[in-house]
Formats: structure tokens, sequence, C-alpha cells
């Protein structure tokens, strides 16, 4: 019964405290702690990130540290990082967190402690777990309630990457195209100067007969 209480007040607060967020979410201004107290800051390695928001008392999220676990000891393309709120929305303490989740036995997550709710409110957190998907300047691209497997994680940034890809062809062929268009253009100019040197040569025939 108090499990449920605590559940009920964490979303409450959750519902009652989200703030909407702006037009640009900027993570790269927030620097958190790691559980092991070093420093992170979001996009300062370069590369784009999944942030996963979580709550030690929401079951779907613990299930799902399995997957992120090994995920985050995968080589791919973009980090992984997690976010708990230590003393916020029916969270443990900061404390009694870390004791806990270095109970577990997880090796490969990187957790990081946002004691002051500051990710949370700047992407309008309503459920756990939600992601996000950070670009490389620490901006947020994308935010998702609920939860995702792994798959969808890693799907998340290969539609980026194809994303790209489209672009780079679309960019291609609208050079090829402007190439060919010229290319019609000069054949163009050079048929009608061989047309005006043939009508001056058969005037200048008539001319002289």
């Amino acid at each position: 019964m108090k499990g449920l209480k605590k559940l009920f007040l964490g979303i409450m607060m959750l519902l009652m405290g989200a703030v909407a967020f702006g037009a640009e979410m900027d993570l790269s201004k927030v620097t958190l702690k790691d559980v092991n107290g070093k420093s992170y800051t979001f996009g300062k390695d370069g590369k784009p990130t999944y942030v996963k928001l979580w709550a030690s008392w929401c079951p779907i999220c613990l299930s799902g540290l399995e997957d992120i676990d090994n995920l985050s000891k995968e080589k791919k393309d973009f980090e992984v990082v997690t976010v708990v709120s230590p003393g916020l929305v029916g969270e443990k303490k900061a404390e009694d967190f870390k004791k806990w989740y270095k109970s577990l036995g997880y090796k490969n997550i990187k957790v990081l402690l946002d004691e002051k709710g500051e990710v949370s409110k700047m992407l309008n957190v309503r459920v756990y777990p939600t992601s996000a998907v950070v670009a490389t300047d620490g901006k947020v691209q994308k935010v998702i309630p609920g939860h995702l497997e792994k798959a969808g994680i890693k799907k998340l940034f290969t539609s980026k990457m194809n994303d790209s890809h489209i672009m780079k062809d679309d960019k291609m062929m609208m050079n090829d195209k402007g190439m060919k268009d010229n290319m019609m253009k000069d054949d163009k100019m050079m048929n009608d100067k061989h047309m005006m040197k043939d009508d001056k040569m058969s005037m200048e025939k008539k001319t002289t007969m």
C-alpha cells in the first residue's frame, strides 16, 4: 500500500510540475554527476546521445536496464546515458539510490543524478521511462514518452543517418541535373551558332550569284 501511494504521488508530481518546453531545448548547459561522482556535460564528446529518464520505482524502467547495459557496451555511433532525479517525484535520496543501484550489478550504464530536476523540466517529462535524442551540440531533437526496446533505440539513430544519406543523394542528383541542364544549354548554343553560320554562308552565296 505504501509503495502504491509513493508511485501515485510521484506520477501526480510529474503531471503537476511539468513545464512546457520551449522551441529549443539545450542540454549543453547542463552538467550532472554520475553515481561515481564524475561530472558529465551533454554534447561534450561530439557524438549524438540517447538519453533515458527513469525511476527506481518504475517496473518497466527496471525491466529495460539489461537492454541499456548491453547497448552501452556495444560499439556504435552514439552515446548512451540515463538520468534519475534523487529526492524528487518519489525517487530515493541520492545516497540511498547509489547504494541501491550498485547492488543491481550493472557495469556499463552511465547513470546521471539530476537532483534539481533540470533535465526533467526542460524535456517536460510526464511519464517514466522517457527517451530523448540529443544532437552533437547538446540540443534535444526528439522526446519519446514510454519504453523503447534496444532495436527501437538503434533505429532512432539509423533513421537519422539514412535521412542524412538521402539529403546527400538528393543534392548529388540536383548537381547532376544542373550539369545536364548546362550541357543541354551548351549544345543548344552550339547548334544555334552553327545554324546562324550556315544561314550566313547561304546568304553570301546567293549574293555572289
